[in-house]
């Protein structure tokens, strides 16, 4: 005679599926963080001290520690969740903010993992709340213009090497958390070396003939999604998408006005100001950045068959809901 009451047999069963999937049920791992950080607000700016080559700028990186010297909390957002400045909203103040972290990279963790932990840093430290959205954006789409493409695809051999009496290069190289951007002076220009980040590929910078206003002769071996994102970094005032529908690396040359390169400059360098690339997706009003018709941007996209026509589109937005403006004690 089953001396158990009742209800207990109709829950048994409960009991049993309960034990067994929490005998399977995996933890979820914790996010990758440093072992140790410090972060701090930056220093004004010492002219002297850039102009020395001693200011605390930009980003190293080995295998063990992260230095980043005088980096707005809206980059290092960018950085953290590996997106361009266009597809972050947040206000303003972030982009003024500047810090200094140091921090200590786990044994056994990649370093290129350090836009994950940096993102671990940003929610203790300051508290970072963030939401994923979409919104319909003005952009530019990059098409071929109705005369047809006027570049060819880029030769699949390497560049052969200089030639043994050649002058010695003078290299410089600009730290960032994708790695090292290389920029090589030769007596034919200049070459920028980019890791992958914002931009990815070799750029070749020349200056021609004293001009006024100066032009720059710019030179890169790039597919079009990543010619768009180059354009989107500074050089028109809405992000631009590939919409040409080529999958091959082109050879692309064109001609660059300062205000232009400018541009460039302030969306690519951390401790200034950033004044483009944002358009409707809440980067920050295009402040500087020209509308690219009769640009330079325009005539240079003009001698490469190709052009940027105004659309709206639905694109994937980070939303920053809440940052403190001061971080949590080390």
């Amino acid at each position: 005679m089953n001396t158990f009451p009742s209800r207990i047999g109709f829950s048994l069963p409960l009991i049993i599926v309960s034990v067994v999937s929490g005998a399977f049920a995996q933890p979820r791992p914790a996010p990758p963080a440093f072992e140790v950080a410090t972060v701090k607000p930056s220093a004004p700016l010492d002219m002297a001290a850039m102009k020395a080559g001693t200011a605390h700028i930009g980003t190293r990186i080995d295998a063990s520690r992260v230095d980043i010297g005088t980096a707005s909390l809206f980059r290092l957002i960018c950085t953290a969740y590996r997106l361009k400045p266009y597809q972050v909203s947040g206000p303003d103040w972030l982009k003024t903010a500047n810090f200094d972290i140091q921090a200590k990279i786990p044994n056994g963790v990649a370093p290129d993992r350090v836009p994950e932990m940096l993102r671990t840093l940003l929610v203790e430290r300051f508290g970072l709340k963030v939401h994923r959205d979409s919104k319909d954006q003005a952009v530019y789409a990059l098409v071929v213009a109705s005369g047809g493409l006027k570049v060819k695809e880029s030769a699949a051999s390497p560049e052969p090497p200089p030639p043994a009496d050649a002058p010695k290069p003078v290299e410089m190289s600009i730290p960032t958390l994708q790695g090292d951007v290389r920029m090589v002076r030769t007596p034919q220009g200049a070459a920028l070396e980019m890791p992958g980040g914002e931009i990815a590929g070799k750029i070749r910078l020349s200056v021609g003939e004293p001009s006024t206003p100066p032009r720059i002769h710019v030179e890169s071996s790039a597919t079009m999604k990543t010619f768009a994102e180059m354009l989107s970094v500074g050089l028109v005032d809405r992000p631009v998408v590939d919409m040409t529908g080529l999958t091959g690396t082109y050879d692309l040359a064109g001609e660059l006005g300062l205000e232009d390169m400018i541009g460039v400059v302030r969306s690519s360098v951390s401790f200034m100001p950033i004044g483009g690339g944002g358009g409707d997706a809440g980067g920050g009003p295009a402040a500087n950045l020209p509308d690219p018709s009769g640009s330079s941007v325009s005539r240079s996209l003009q001698n490469m068959g190709l052009k940027l026509e105004p659309r709206r589109l639905q694109l994937e937005l980070l939303v920053i809901d809440h940052a403190e403006k001061i971080p949590t004690e080390n």
